[in-house]
């Protein structure tokens, strides 16, 4: 499916959207002839976002959103649905990190991450499944982890709240399919964006705007699961076909991580 042709004139969400994979989809969007409301929580960001996308300002909004509030929620994707007269695609994108001994995580940090990462994923298939289902038709994209399918040690907060936005995703798959509503989800490995915080993005991570293609044309072809880089998709197939090797992979990597932390507080 042609990227530009499957977008043109759709009316899309991007929550996420003033920086990483969230500003690298809108971007990507408005190549392809889509009306983008930007929604995140980072006024400036956002601003900012705006100044940069000017030659593309009769069809992008921003919208100042706290996603972790169902009430902002709801009220985003009913203006938006309003002011483009459809609501073709929302992109469940905002989410934060979390990589740490389990032992560190404090009921704050678990509350945070499941507020960010699965809540806010949760009031927006909640607030959008009514339009498409008046409509007859939409996509539902919410953005998991490769550490939504393989159980990453050090990760448990992160896993928990990614492996629940795949599996929600892959049910409402199946469920609303006969519907004319797809819904898909993506699970990158390691990408440049705000979410490595003041720690260096790894060596393998790759660019949001790398990202942003592979997601769109995975969008574009009705993927359910959409893996990228090749590198993680393959990772991911090793997991499945080999359990014995990916045990052993899995339980080197807990132990180089435990080193890491021990000598540099990090976990790589």
């Amino acid at each position: 499916m042609n990227v530009k042709t499957h977008f043109r004139d759709k009316g899309c969400i991007v929550t996420g959207a003033a920086s990483g994979i969230g500003l690298a989809l809108t971007e990507a969007l408005l190549e392809a002839g889509a009306f983008v409301f930007m929604a995140d929580l980072d006024q400036e960001r956002l601003a900012t976002a705006m100044k940069e996308l000017a030659d593309h300002s009769e069809r992008v909004q921003s919208m100042v959103v706290d996603v972790t509030s169902l009430e902002q929620v709801q009220r985003m994707v009913e203006e938006a649905a309003a002011r483009h007269g459809s609501l073709d695609v929302l992109f469940n994108n905002a989410g934060i990190g979390g990589t740490e001994p389990i032992w560190k995580a404090t009921l704050e940090h678990w509350r945070r991450i499941l507020d960010i990462n699965l809540w806010s994923v949760i009031y927006g298939v909640h607030a959008t499944l009514p339009i498409m289902r008046r409509q007859g038709h939409g996509h539902i994209v919410n953005t998991s982890s490769i550490a939504g399918l393989i159980p990453f040690p050090f990760q448990a907060l992160y896993c928990t709240t990614k492996y629940a936005v795949a599996g929600l995703s892959e049910s409402l798959r199946f469920e609303l399919a006969d519907e004319g509503i797809h819904v898909s989800v993506v699970c990158p490995g390691n990408v440049i964006s705000r979410i490595w915080g003041s720690m260096n993005p790894p060596e393998d991570a790759i660019p949001a705007a790398a990202a942003a293609k592979t997601i769109l044309e995975g969008v574009a072809n009705h993927d359910g699961i959409i893996t990228l880089p090749e590198s993680i998709s393959q990772l991911w197939r090793q997991y499945w076909a080999s359990p014995e090797s990916s045990e052993n992979f899995l339980m080197e990597m807990a132990r180089q991580r435990q080193n890491s932390f021990r000598t540099k507080g990090t976990y790589y």
